[in-house]
């Protein structure tokens, strides 16, 4: 960043879509965020990785790796997933431990329209528990990702906020936690005061990403007030990494101007 000082709200950004202009090794990536003064940095999969290369270019920054995935986009209000979903959690949560990463992102998958919504909640949820055991055991904790059906991922079952917390609050485990989303919420006419505000739910939310309406652009290029929304989050407890997620329309460190200055300015 241009500015020494620490913002209110630091950046964390998704190297597999900014800063793709240092190549294609992730750990030159890295290198370039850190460069830029960004050393919090987000990955989706990686059994693809050279893990080798992301853990030196980690080390030798002093950059933490934020988030990753737990791989497989599965169905968990179909049981007979379970044992895989399991399987896939258990992969991310290692690999999270060997790059001390403590937040390994999933979804509950699409819905299934033969069976009443309640009776499929509890199967995903029961997959959840599951699931926070194996990551506590690791020392790492699933986020439950609230996902959009209007744009992104039609079918999706748990597509608010509201069904999403209501999830972590049934699993009540240290190994599982919500990733607010804020594109997707907004997507979904949700707005962070409208779903985060009630008493005791920020302490569930242990991460926020964010891009721009309508084209999940970079913040500054769309319809959102991100000064206040961001600002409006920050009055509701939350101090973590604002995760950047987005679908760059220009180079990373000129996208990234705009929301370096909301950050600022908090």
């Amino acid at each position: 960043m241009t500015s020494s000082a620490t913002p209110a709200l630091p950046l964390s950004v998704n190297v597999e879509l900014l800063f793709r202009e240092a190549g294609d090794d992730l750990g030159d990536r890295i290198r370039a965020a850190a460069d830029h003064g960004i050393r919090t940095v987000e990955i989706w999969s990686h059994s693809d990785k050279d893990l080798d290369t992301v853990e030196k270019a980690l080390d030798a920054t002093g950059s933490s790796l934020h988030t990753s995935l737990v791989e497989g986009r599965l169905t968990l209000a179909d049981a007979s997933t379970h044992p895989a979903f399991l399987d896939h959690v258990r992969a991310a949560a290692e690999t999270a431990a060997r790059l001390n990463c403590t937040r390994i992102v999933t979804g509950s998958g699409v819905g299934l329209p033969y069976m009443k919504r309640a009776v499929q909640h509890g199967i995903v949820v029961e997959a959840l528990k599951a699931g926070a055991e194996i990551a506590a055991e690791h020392g790492v904790s699933i986020l439950l990702e609230n996902l959009n059906t209007r744009v992104d991922h039609p079918g999706t079952l748990f597509d608010t906020t509201a069904e999403c917390l209501a999830a972590v609050r049934e699993v009540d485990s240290p190994g599982l936690a919500l990733l607010y989303d804020a594109y997707h919420s907004l997507q979904m006419g949700e707005t962070p005061e409208d779903v985060l505000s009630a008493p005791g739910t920020m302490d569930l939310v242990s991460h926020v990403q964010i891009a721009d309406l309508p084209d999940r652009s970079e913040p500054g290029t769309g319809s959102v007030d991100w000064a206040g929304l961001l600002s409006g989050l920050r009055g509701l407890g939350y101090a973590g990494p604002i995760g950047l997620e987005y679908l760059p329309t220009t180079g990373t460190v000129e996208g990234l101007g705009h929301i370096e200055g909301v950050v600022r300015a908090l």
